[in-house]
């Protein structure tokens, strides 16, 4: 027994904690949005720097990574009930997706380690990438049958690799056998509204976050903090955050990529689309975080060459173009000052 359900599905590697809402979107609402714009929309393209010492390693910064926190944000910014399940048996979360698929709501499983996915091949059964998120579209007795953002038809994966692969606990990105429901409405709000909202929100936490962790803020105490990492931490420790930072980088994340952008490429790629849609100029801040990619590469050679004063330099000019890049796009949409309005 058990079903398949008919989705539009939008291939577009890179893009997976969206691209299964992206999909939703389309199959409820009829708008046929990028991956792109809805990873934008799901304010994709932050900054967050981790300092607990509990933690592995203990100094960590996230930059433009796409994360579960997006399906949270695009199920209220959308109105769409939203249910999210992690840290149970296999048993417990495979019956809820198994439900919910039923109810035509299908979820999105992840983080899910890309070593058991068969259909990538140059990782399977190679390397431990616990980063992957899927739609899960359909079931049977044997598989799940699942969208994915790198594959145009729909993947079946054997159970007994689907519990492998989803017993991950991977911080900031959730727990093991996680899933996330977002009940999508066929009547969504008019999209210009939605742009504006979502940009609104970017700005206040990139220029007035209610914590330090996050934004602006936190790239300047990034600078302030790494060149003394390791006196602070210890050679070795420090060695492993800077491999995490250099790691994250990257779009999507990879120690060994080269593609460093941050995703600011990404929320450059949104801009255009929602100022087409909205019928806004987006050029000003464009520039400036097309200024903002133009040095990351560069942060990335200091970090790799441990040169962490050079380093320091780098996040104090990258907070500096950003900053300017938001406050344009904050007077675009019509913030004037540091709370938005919900």
């Amino acid at each position: 027994m058990g079903q398949v359900l008919t989705i539009p599905h939008r291939r577009r590697l890179g893009m997976c904690p969206v691209n299964g809402v992206r999909d939703l979107v389309q199959w409820r609402s009829g708008r046929d949005w990028s991956n792109e714009f809805l990873w934008g929309l799901g304010q994709g393209g932050g900054f967050a720097y981790l300092r607990f010492n509990s933690a592995d390693p203990p100094r960590q910064v996230y930059t433009g990574i796409a994360t579960p926190r997006q399906h949270r944000y695009l199920a209220e910014l959308l109105k769409a009930d939203f249910t999210e399940t992690e840290n149970r048996a296999f048993t417990f979360s495979w019956g809820k997706a198994r439900e919910a698929v039923d109810a035509g709501t299908p979820p999105v499983l992840g983080p899910l380690d890309m070593f058991h996915l068969h259909f990538y091949e140059d990782i399977y059964h190679k390397r431990h990438i616990p980063i992957h998120y899927l739609l899960l579209v359909g079931y049977d007795d044997e598989k799940a049958y699942v969208h994915d953002t790198g594959n145009e038809d729909v993947q079946g994966i054997s159970l007994s690799e689907l519990r492998l692969a989803w017993d991950v606990n991977v911080p900031g990105l959730g727990k093991r056998n996680r899933l996330a429901i977002l009940d999508v409405p066929q009547d969504l709000p008019p999209t210009d509204l939605l742009i504006r909202k979502s940009i609104a929100d970017e700005c206040q936490t990139m220029l007035h976050p209610h914590v330090s962790m996050v934004g602006i803020p936190a790239m300047k105490k990034v600078a302030r903090e790494i060149p003394r990492w390791p006196e602070e931490l210890g050679e070795d420790t420090a060695a492993k955050c800077l491999r995490q930072v250099r790691e994250y980088l990257n779009s999507p994340p990879d120690l060994e990529g080269n593609h460093l952008t941050a995703g600011r490429d990404l929320y450059i790629a949104f801009l255009q689309e929602a100022g087409a849609l909205a019928g806004l100029d987006f050029s000003e801040a464009i520039g400036r975080l097309r200024e903002s990619i133009a040095a990351i590469p560069e942060l990335a050679e200091a970090i790799r060459r441990n040169n962490l004063e050079k380093a320091a330099t780098c996040f104090d000019h990258i907070a500096d173009v950003e900053a300017e890049a938001y406050t344009e796009l904050s007077k675009i949409v019509g913030v004037t000052g540091p709370t938005v309005a919900g």
